[in-house]
């Protein structure tokens, strides 16, 4: 059995974030992430962001304790934390996207990445990719 666990959560920002203080917070998550061999996706949209992080179950733990104690969210809530057998997002530290749908998957960036994960033609319907998608389709309308 593998020792990889996914793990999606909400929380809202505690203000409106600026383009400066996103580009910073994804730096410092990529970096981290690359480190810990975490990967995963970020959404922020209209104040309220979800995130998917994989790994094993001490990378995951040990990142979502640094993630709760971020200032710059609140109301963290936890959506999902279960086993899986692969990742659904391999190779990516942390991708991000907006409402605009305005995607960002270090080094590239380009919306149809990320749709080819979470879109109705994701050839892996995952509860992870399940509950991504449906906060990018109903809040990027």
């Amino acid at each position: 059995m593998s020792n990889l666990k996914s793990l999606v959560y909400v929380s809202s920002a505690t203000r409106n974030l600026s383009q400066a203080e996103i580009d910073h917070l994804l730096l410092s998550a990529r970096e981290r992430n690359e480190k810990y061999n975490v990967s995963g996706v970020l959404m922020y949209i209209g104040g309220n962001f979800m995130q998917c992080i994989e790994g094993t179950v001490d990378n995951v733990e040990l990142i979502y304790e640094i993630i709760k104690a971020n200032s710059l969210h609140h109301g963290i809530i936890q959506l999902l934390y279960r086993p899986i057998e692969c990742r659904d997002f391999k190779d990516w530290e942390m991708a991000y996207c907006t409402k605009e749908k305005t995607v960002s998957v270090a080094p590239y960036n380009h919306e149809d990445i990320l749709s080819s994960k979470l879109g109705t033609s994701s050839f892996k319907k995952t509860p992870s990719r399940i509950l991504l998608h449906s906060f990018w389709r109903s809040n990027s309308a």
